[in-house]
């Protein structure tokens, strides 16, 4: 089996950034989105960018930080009124429907956010990773709640500048997702603490073995007080990480001759 694993949020604080980057050099992260638009951004991409035989694409994000947009005019149903991105938690409070863990669509009976809009700053965040990076995004993916709109957006930017979006891989038949079933929105930091993901990882792993590609996802980091003021998905980031660094999980890895891959194959296999 072939699998790419990738580990979300890179560049959203420091503690989060130095966990993802524990997670390529001891672990088995070989994908990882950036933020563009944090404080720790620009660290962020110094420390990956010279680093051989990681895919580092995007997270387009609406919901943490302020946006690269700078005309808050352009960006009415993104922003709170002092110009920060409007929660997650709080666009979360408009959803019509439940949940659904298998739908990437999040269903409300009116998108929150504008086409125009959210096409406009996905594309200045692409432009800011360029800045940053010195080079194209090697994929472009979705951060945290996912519309028609904000997904329209990203496919249209992706198609414009020649990027593979995410989205492709998940849908694409010949490429499997693995199941993060133990990941419920919202996630208590209670459960957060119950949670086992090493075991629920392995024992995910060990059902897709029949598979030629599986595509994991997962949000590795440490905790800071950058990170409490901006997301509830705290603790179970530490967990990730374990996980993505323990001997257990590189070990069933090697075991069964699993090869870790990045976005280079899944552009081949996309065509």
């Amino acid at each position: 089996m072939k699998l790419l694993f990738q580990s979300d949020d890179y560049g959203f604080t420091d503690a989060i950034t130095d966990g993802i980057l524990k997670g390529i050099k001891e672990g088995i992260i070989r994908n990882t989105g950036l933020f563009v638009n944090m404080p720790s951004s620009k660290r962020a991409a110094e420390l990956i960018k010279n680093i051989e035989g990681i895919s580092v694409g995007i997270d387009i994000n609406f919901v943490a930080g302020y946006p690269v947009t700078k005309d808050p005019i352009m960006l009415t149903t993104l922003i709170r009124e002092d110009g920060h991105f409007i929660s997650s938690v709080e666009q979360m409070k408009k959803l019509s429907k439940p949940i659904d863990q298998k739908n990437i669509l999040q269903m409300f009976d009116e998108d929150p956010y504008d086409y125009e809009e959210v096409l406009n700053e996905t594309e200045a965040q692409v432009l800011k990773f360029i800045e940053l990076m010195g080079r194209k995004p090697a994929y472009i993916h979705p951060h945290s709640l996912v519309t028609k709109n904000t997904a329209n957006a990203l496919m249209k930017i992706a198609e414009k500048y020649d990027i593979v979006f995410s989205g492709k891989a998940m849908r694409n038949d010949k490429i499997h997702m693995v199941p993060c079933d133990w990941t419920p929105k919202p996630f208590s930091i209670e459960k957060q603490f119950e949670t086992n993901v090493e075991d629920n990882l392995y024992n995910a792993l060990t059902n897709c073995l029949n598979h030629e590609y599986a595509y994991f996802i997962c949000h590795c980091g440490y905790v800071d007080s950058d990170l409490l003021s901006e997301s509830t998905y705290t603790i179970i980031r530490c967990k990730d990480l374990a996980a993505a660094t323990s001997d257990k999980i590189k070990n069933f890895i090697r075991d069964n001759e699993i090869e870790l891959i990045n976005y280079n194959k899944i552009k081949e296999i996309l065509g």
